[in-house]
């Protein structure tokens, strides 16, 4: 064989063994459940843990069997690489199929709602109801605040995650303590997160959504004033065929924290009811 063909060969092989080390499935994010009946499962949002669901998986493992789901570079999960969506998809699929095998309610608080809603598309057989809280389905910013706030993140990202907690929680104490949460985190498992918040866009394939939906906003996402329309079109959800949209009030964008009662009795009448008629909150 000649020398010119045995390197050939050699880096052919280097460039399948590079592929399939890409292509190799993710690991199953870490998560654990509790409770008895129907399942559900539960995705927190960036910068969280499944702790903070705790007040509402305790009232839901009354009548179901309730499944916390590690967000993928969060706990003991790992960070798919190389990191996408779609890895982190295939990342909570792996869970499910570990969890169940019959079709689960499937929740996904904010990023975590990104993850759940792309599962909820390319794996309906898994799902058989979605709830969405307080997730945008496509992105909130112009691409010209986009890469200030990408700037911003880096030069200071210590600053900028202070602010984006600050800002979003139901009030300062709440924001120190989830920033301080946030904070603790490898900042190379949260920056590929904000990054991917800022340009992923599910709207337009969300018409191809099977599962039923339940939508749960706070008022800082839906304003009491505005109609229905206006935000399911701000916010992605114009074009998901069966949608129930709910606004909770008295809440940050932490439902599950600043109002455990009201969202688990939300999710068990979404569960219990699939055809129903939109539900209003107070």
């Amino acid at each position: 064989m000649s020398r010119r063909l045995l390197l050939f060969l050699l880096a052919l092989l280097v460039v399948a063994l590079v592929a399939r080390q890409s292509l190799r499935l993710p690991q199953p994010p870490t998560h654990y459940a509790f409770g008895h009946g129907p399942d559900v499962v539960i995705l927190h949002g960036l910068g969280t843990t499944a702790q903070d669901w705790l007040p509402v998986s305790r009232l839901l493992a009354r009548h179901y069997r309730v499944t916390l789901v590690d967000l993928p570079g969060h706990g003991m999960s790992p960070l798919p690489e190389p990191f996408s969506l779609d890895r982190a998809v295939a990342a909570l699929d792996r869970a499910l199929a570990e969890t169940s095998d019959q079709p689960v309610i499937l929740v996904g608080h904010s990023l975590g709602g990104l993850v759940a809603a792309q599962e909820a598309l390319e794996r309906p057989d898994r799902v058989r109801g979605l709830v969405l809280v307080e997730t945008a389905l496509r992105p909130q910013v112009t691409p010209a605040e986009r890469a200030r706030l990408e700037a911003e993140m880096d030069r200071d990202y210590r600053a900028f995650l202070r602010s984006s907690y600050m800002e979003m929680a139901r009030d300062s104490a709440q924001g120190a303590r989830l920033y301080a949460e946030a904070a603790a985190i490898d900042p190379s498992n949260v920056k590929p997160w904000i990054h991917l918040a800022l340009i992923a866009d599910l709207s337009g394939m969300m018409r191809k959504l099977q599962p039923a939906l339940l939508a749960v906003l706070a008022e800082r996402s839906w304003e009491p004033a505005e109609t229905w329309a206006h935000a399911s079109e701000a916010l992605g959800y114009s074009q998901v065929p069966h949608v129930r949209p709910v606004r909770l009030e008295g809440c940050g964008h932490f439902i599950m924290l600043d109002r455990p009662e009201a969202l688990s009795k939300i999710i068990e009448r979404f569960a219990e009811n699939m055809g129903g008629e939109t539900v209003a909150a107070k």
